[in-house]
């Protein structure tokens, strides 16, 4: 697309970094600051600076194909798509990148399947921009998951979005265990924030395989029977077979990874392990938050505080 059909816009959010250095370099492109308020706030920045009719959204640690923009907006020539999500790929090597980027690609299998979806990444994201003026944006109260939760209300208001493989932006994913436990955990928790306005999507969505969230649930009670069976060894043989259930509802996944990457395939179990545990905790983290918001609400309506 010839350069002066598009317009790019940069912002910076919190400290001064070298973001600024790289921009300065090309002085066509307009960089704008915040005060650190988050990557919702600093999109709704960039969207009201925006004067094209279409928003495209991408993240700094993204690197688009060429054909991107093209790709992207090419579902816009339907007049009733407001919202479009693409791919993310990766060129890391590592065994946990690698990981990362087959659990996309096995979402992807699921998304693939939807004429409408209902989860835009804003990683490779694109948006009407009326639209996305009239519905607010993102929530800006929202330090994760703000895609999400854009996704679920424009699908809630009956808007059509769709998903485009061929438009790609290549990510880098955490390359440590440590790192990817921790934004796993991260997003989850932020999502569980989001699911208390969309009970309904906590249930099923575009994107999400059922699989998960029961293995979630089984973790949840695996954690459990080992606890108990400090008491009673008969926990014990429970703990067995919820193990041997988690690892069977996990070999279509499995058998799936094993025939893209046999070295990732050996360590599956590891790796759902540490993925399971991190969304498990992160879960748990909304949950608590809710049950103490609650509480304090109930607190300030009875008038004891």
């Amino acid at each position: 697309m010839p350069r002066q059909e598009y317009e790019i816009i940069v912002v910076n959010d919190g400290p001064v970094d070298a973001t600024v250095k790289t921009i300065a370099n090309h002085h066509e492109v307009p960089l704008f600051f915040q005060p650190q308020r988050g990557a919702a706030a600093a999109r709704n920045l960039g969207a009201k600076q925006a004067q094209g009719e279409i928003l495209l959204f991408t993240d700094a640690d993204c690197v688009p194909e060429s054909n991107w923009i093209e790709s992207m907006i090419a579902p816009f020539a339907d007049q009733e798509v407001v919202g479009v999500c693409g791919v993310v790929r990766t060129r890391q090597t590592g065994l946990v990148p690698r990981f990362i980027q087959l659990e996309y690609d096995y979402r992807y299998r699921n998304i693939a399947r939807h004429s409408q979806i209902d989860f835009v990444n804003t990683g490779t994201a694109g948006y009407r921009r009326q639209v996305f003026m009239d519905s607010g944006g993102f929530l800006e109260d929202l330090l994760g998951a703000e895609d999400a939760e854009l996704s679920f209300r424009l699908a809630n208001a009956g808007h059509k979005m769709v998903f485009v493989p061929q438009a790609i932006v290549y990510h880098s994913h955490p390359a440590s265990l440590w790192e990817y436990a921790r934004r796993k955990c991260h997003y989850s928790y932020w999502r569980m924030i989001v699911y208390r306005g969309y009970p309904r999507k906590a249930v099923a969505d575009s994107r999400t395989p059922q699989t998960q969230k029961i293995q979630i649930g089984l973790f949840f009670l695996l954690a459990v029977a080992l606890i108990g069976s400090v008491l009673w060894m008969g926990f014990v043989w429970l703990a067995g077979g919820l193990a041997l259930l988690f690892l069977s509802i996990s070999l279509p996944f499995w058998w799936w990874v094993l025939r893209k990457d046999s070295g990732v395939g050996l360590l599956i179990p590891l790796f759902l392990l540490v993925a399971t545990a991190s969304v498990g905790a992160g879960v748990i983290a909304g949950l608590t938050y809710h049950s103490v918001l609650k509480l304090k609400r109930s607190e300030l309506t009875d008038g004891r505080c």
